[in-house]
């Protein structure tokens, strides 16, 4: 081969115990690649060594066309390297260029290792000569099962058409709640797998050679300790495994178990919610009194108005242009009463609302006089937003984020000079960016690196959860929020949405 420079080698993402450790130690040669463009060569164990006559530091690091460059032709590798692509278990026969020049033929068996946060597989290509090996395309040898044993996801393997268990590593013990397998069909071992259609999938793989592709499939299976049903999610592949004329003697399963995942998801919707509900409790606690200071204006005005209408009445000569102006009054009053007590509602409702596109302009509007009510008199709040400028999002959760930050600008503001907080938005191609800003003394320097943090308050009259309900929201719909700027002239909070709506499911 001819000189090249190697890249400092890269340990493989699954290197951890026994795993790696059963691929040093295997007879099989044995390459531990990287599933991207490049395919580059995390290990290389000493059987492969021997077999291309290459040293170690001349194969991790490199890409894999290379390094098969001493082993296979030219169109041989580019086969490989396409197959890699495909990110399924298989198994290929080919015809390799030993280091003394003789041919031989060689099976080569691909099993892409799934990496967390990776979108694309490790692959695990072991080698194996039909002479030596029985049964190459099924790797059942004592050194394949110690392989795959400890294998970071669930693997299994069966045989013939009514889906006989020759293999089943521990995590895939585990994940089924069953210890004895091996020996028997899946219909046998697993019974109710037969109701849940599993068998019906392996039918289907069996009989057309295509592989099954499963995303966050529910199993009911039993307890390993309780015996009791439970559910679990997995993500899985079905495969077909076939012998050296390519017949279809075996399938070959592999996947993670992505229960724990699915649970933290359902509990975040569920936190999400209680947060929110509990962050828009604890607000409107605050404002309690001086809400009902708001609410006795226009019961007043209403009271005064119909007094006064009535005392029309009492007159002989009835001032109709009067008392249809008291009576318009009356109308009026009773209507900013509603409206009040209507956004009081909507904000305590503990509902998750959907999402439907709104007007910013009024939403910050309706947001600004809620906070006017529990601020002093002295502050000056103020919007500049575009009249056109919509989104959709969940109004009530956006208007609770902006309440809180004007409320927390109102804070920061108190007993100052210059008093006065300000709402502004920009809009992009595809986002909407909101700025809050306030002429106060700034976010002390220690408080910046855990403002967002769901921590407790003793701040009075603050609004308990806070920036981590408004980061929980906003990050909720699709958008980020952070503090923009912080000085003794004052602090700009921003947080960005998305122009489509986010799921929030």
């Amino acid at each position: 081969m001819n000189n090249t420079t190697i890249s400092p080698p890269r340990k493989p993402a699954n290197d951890a115990g026994r795993f790696v450790l059963g691929v040093q130690s295997s007879p099989l040669p044995v390459l531990i690649v990287e599933g991207t463009g490049q395919n580059i060569i995390l290990m290389a164990n000493s059987s492969f060594l021997r077999m291309s006559g290459l040293e170690d530091s001349q194969i991790v690091g490199s890409e894999l066309h290379k390094v098969l460059s001493g082993v296979l032709e030219p169109e041989n590798i580019e086969f490989v390297q396409e197959r890699l692509t495909r990110g399924t278990p298989a198994t290929w026969k080919i015809d390799t260029q030993r280091p003394d020049g003789t041919v031989q033929s060689m099976c080569i068996f691909d099993y892409p290792l799934s990496i967390a946060g990776s979108a694309a597989p490790q692959h695990l290509l072991t080698f194996f000569v039909p002479n030596e090996v029985v049964a190459p395309s099924m790797p059942t040898s004592a050194e394949m099962q110690s392989l795959y044993m400890h294998a970071p996801g669930f693997i299994a393997i069966t045989e013939g058409p009514d889906h006989r268990l020759t293999f089943a590593n521990e995590s895939f013990k585990q994940y089924v709640g069953k210890r004895q397998l091996v020996g028997l069909t899946v219909a046998e071992s697993m019974p109710e797998t037969v109701e849940q259609g599993f068998i019906d999938l392996l039918d289907d793989v069996f009989a057309t050679g295509i592989p099954f592709h499963g995303k966050a499939v529910p199993y009911e299976f039993p307890d390993l300790e309780t015996g009791e049903m439970t559910r679990r999610h997995g993500d899985f592949v079905y495969a077909a495994i076939r012998d050296a004329n390519s017949n279809i003697v075996g399938l070959f399963c592999e996947g993670y178990d992505i229960t724990p995942q699915k649970e933290a998801e359902a509990a975040l919707v569920t936190l999400q919610t209680q947060a929110a509900h509990t962050s828009r409790v604890n607000a409107m606690g605050t404002m309690a009194t001086t809400m009902a200071h708001e609410l006795n204006q226009p019961l007043t005005a209403i009271l005064n108005f119909a007094t006064g209408a009535l005392r029309l009445l009492e007159e002989p000569d009835v001032d109709i242009h009067s008392l249809r102006q008291a009576t318009l009054s009356i109308e009026e009053s009773g209507q900013r009463a509603a409206a009040i007590i209507r956004t009081l509602r909507d904000l305590t409702d503990r509902r998750v609302g959907p999402n439907t596109e709104v007007k910013l302009k009024p939403v910050v509007a309706e947001a600004l006089n809620l906070v006017r009510t529990s601020c002093s008199v002295d502050v000056q709040l103020h919007a500049d937003i575009a009249a056109d400028l919509t989104l959709t999002v969940d109004r009530v959760q956006i208007q609770q984020v902006i309440i809180n930050l004007v409320r927390n600008g109102c804070d920061a503001v108190a007993g100052l000079k210059v008093q006065k907080v300000s709402v502004t938005a920009e809009a992009t191609e595809d986002e909407v960016i909101v700025s809050v800003r306030d002429t106060g003394l700034g976010v002390e320097a220690e408080s910046t690196q855990r403002i967002f943090t769901w921590l407790d308050s003793t701040k009075e009259m603050d609004m308990g959860l806070g920036l981590s309900i408004c980061r929980t929201i906003i990050e909720a719909h699709g958008g980020r929020i952070w503090l923009e700027d912080s000085s003794e002239h004052g602090s700009e909070f921003r947080f960005s949405l998305p122009r489509q709506a986010t799921d929030l499911s």
